[in-house]
């Protein structure tokens, strides 16, 4: 099967190649899902080298690593034990990083790792909820434990986890203040349902910070360390940033009176049928940056860093 992976190049540094590769097979535990579409989360090169894809020993990941956690596609071979997948199913979901990802003509998935696309939703717009809507859902209401009525400050409102985390607050019930980096993204935060957006380039969050209940946090760096002063004894900090080594101190979040989490997504099937749900009724919409074909691979990655995002980044199978 064609598929893009990462694999080391001859200078030593990690590079995407797109070529041909053995292809997966089903087996008593997992099925074969024919990929249609994939997100792209451009930090899985440097998970690799650092070691936040390790296996679950905590021995580095051999390379090469199929890229690409994130998918929709058409079950192909359903041969695992008791499930409630069929060949031909349309389903999307969230591969394990531990395992390799689905930006390939062919993934290997666990049942519990996908929920089917409902009808009316295409394969691309479903492909950007395992990664994006579903670490929303979980750093908002299973690790921030958000409340309708409550104000949550989310940073980088304008990304890929931002996007989707401004929309399901509001959906929620909640008042949402969202943070992103120029004039365009913060009109697209406005757009998404935040009741304020605070331009980050020619603004202070801290002046349109008051009554924060939670912050949620997708960038790191000085946003989330300003953040600290400004959550009140009670409140909660959330945040996907960094590695887990840079996940907030529980003595300084102690100190503070406050409640400090950092998490990694999981796959949640439940979860991403409910999502699923909100996308199709129109309580959330999906926000693409761009759509590129599997053997642009390469290129997409390399040109990343220069480029801005607002929303995902999908290659089609």
């Amino acid at each position: 099967m064609k598929a893009a992976w990462i694999a080391d190049a001859p200078h030593g540094d990690l590079s995407i190649v797109v070529g041909e590769t053995a292809d997966p097979e089903a087996d008593a535990r997992g099925l074969l899902v024919a990929v249609e579409a994939v997100g792209l989360t451009f930090g899985e090169p440097h998970w690799v080298t650092n070691g936040s894809m390790a296996l679950p020993d905590g021995r580095p990941r051999p390379l090469p690593v199929i890229i690409g956690h994130e998918f929709a596609g058409r079950i192909v071979d359903a041969a695992a034990g008791e499930h409630a997948f069929s060949v031909g199913d349309r389903v999307f979901g969230l591969i394990d990083f531990w395992r390799n990802g689905a930006a390939a003509e062919l993934a290997y998935v666990l049942p519990s790792e996908i929920a089917r696309v409902p009808e009316g939703l295409s394969a691309t717009d479903a492909s950007t909820l395992p990664i994006g809507a579903l670490t929303a859902w979980q750093g908002l209401f299973d690790h921030g434990r958000l409340r309708a009525g409550e104000t949550v400050l989310i940073h980088g409102g304008a990304g890929a986890v931002g996007t989707f985390a401004i929309q399901i607050a509001k959906g929620a019930g909640a008042r949402v203040i969202a943070t992103a980096r120029g004039a365009e993204a913060a009109a697209l935060c406005r757009t998404l349902g935040a009741d304020v957006a605070v331009d980050t380039a020619t603004a202070r969050f801290e002046d349109a910070a008051a009554g924060i209940d939670l912050v949620f946090d997708t960038v790191g760096r000085d946003l989330l360390e300003r953040s600290w002063a400004i959550v009140p004894k009670g409140g909660r900090l959330v945040t996907i940033s960094g590695e887990a080594e840079d996940a907030p101190s529980p003595d300084r979040a102690r100190e503070a009176g406050i409640e400090a989490f950092w998490f990694i997504v999981r796959p949640d099937a439940g979860q991403l049928a409910e999502l699923g749900r909100w996308a199709t009724d129109g309580r959330i919409r999906v926000t693409i940056d761009a759509v590129f074909p599997l053997d642009e691979a390469r290129r997409v990655f390399s040109e990343a860093p220069g480029r801005p995002h607002a929303g995902k980044t999908v290659l089609t199978i």
